[in-house]
């Protein structure tokens, strides 16, 4: 029994080793939104540290000034930076192996397809539970949603990459309570008017991306039905639904509220991760008063941060009926 625990070690960890780009590659490309920051480039690594820290400029130089002949000029140094921190998050998935399946399932066939299904179905999992946070608020240890980043308050008092927000007006992201505006009759025009306040007419702060949920997107594909859809390609190609607002994709998620859809800047937004320890498997142990039973964890520590709060908005509370 020895020998075949040691074969099936082995078997699992190359079986995993052999897919690991691929099912990264599923987990993060499964979901519209987060197939949108892998493409776009929102993905980025930092070997280890105590934290994640985002660099921030949160004010204008006070040094401009209109001269003319002879005119002194003002040289007062200026704070202008400061830094956001954002803790790690892990997140691992246990794969059990009992010895009674094993042997069972020990013929050549049954076993790899034993094995196989394990890992698929930790691959899935991975997918359900990361999709379902990135659309919640953040606890307990889990990473951070959407909820927190582009908060429906963002005058509450709340802390967002260790910066309160409810005394740094510059640390806030736009918001838009639809209570009593139907979204079917009203909807179009609140969403161009997010569109603007979020850019500020900016090129910089042009949201780059519409998510919601699925009653918000259908209530806007019902309005443009009639006229010519235009989609965006890319999305398109990668087989998720979308249309376009503006010339921006406007997309929508099943783990996303119905009374919610967020206008995303994913240029200030990225989900920074630590390539050494980015859905490994760790080494089989034993649990203790079992017999020949073994368990292992695949685990990723990572973290969804911005670094320009004010540069996303949220419509939030709309009505859907």
């Amino acid at each position: 029994m020895v020998s075949l625990t040691e074969q099936l070690d082995n078997l699992y960890t190359t079986t995993w080793q052999g897919s690991r780009d691929t099912v990264i590659d599923n987990i993060f490309t499964a979901t519209p939104f987060f197939f949108w920051m892998r493409n776009g480039g929102r993905f980025e690594t930092q070997g280890g540290g105590r934290n994640i820290q985002t660099p921030l400029r949160f004010a204008k130089s006070d040094n401009v000034a209109w001269i003319t002949k002879g005119s002194t000029v003002p040289v007062a140094d200026k704070e202008f930076l400061t830094v956001a921190q954002y803790d790690w998050r892990y997140i691992s998935d246990t794969i059990v192996r009992f010895m009674t399946d094993e042997q069972k399932n020990r013929a050549g066939h049954e076993i790899t397809s034993l094995v196989t299904n394990k890992l698929q179905n930790a691959e899935d999992s991975l997918v359900d539970t990361i999709e379902t946070a990135i659309f919640a608020a953040q606890t307990g240890n889990v990473m951070n949603g959407l909820q927190d980043l582009v908060a429906d308050d963002p005058t509450a008092a709340a802390t967002i990459g260790s910066i309160p927000q409810s005394t740094n007006s510059w640390w806030r992201n736009k918001t838009k309570n639809m209570t009593g505006l139907s979204f079917a009759t009203q909807g179009i025009p609140e969403m161009r008017t997010m569109v603007n306040n979020v850019s500020n007419n900016l090129n910089m702060d042009m949201p780059d991306i519409i998510v919601g949920g699925q009653l918000p997107y259908e209530y806007y594909e019902d309005s443009v039905l009639e006229q010519k859809q235009i989609v965006n390609k890319t999305l398109g190609d990668a087989g998720f639904q979308n249309i376009e607002f503006k010339g921006l994709p406007v997309i929508w998620s099943p783990a996303c509220a119905d009374t919610r859809m967020y206008f995303l800047n994913t240029r200030f937004l990225t989900l920074v991760y630590d390539p050494a320890v980015w859905f490994d498997m760790t080494d089989w142990k034993e649990p203790p008063n079992q017999v020949n039973d073994r368990v292992a964890q695949i685990v990723s520590a990572f973290e969804l941060v911005t670094s320009r709060r004010q540069a996303q908005g949220i419509m939030h509370t709309i009505d859907t009926a």
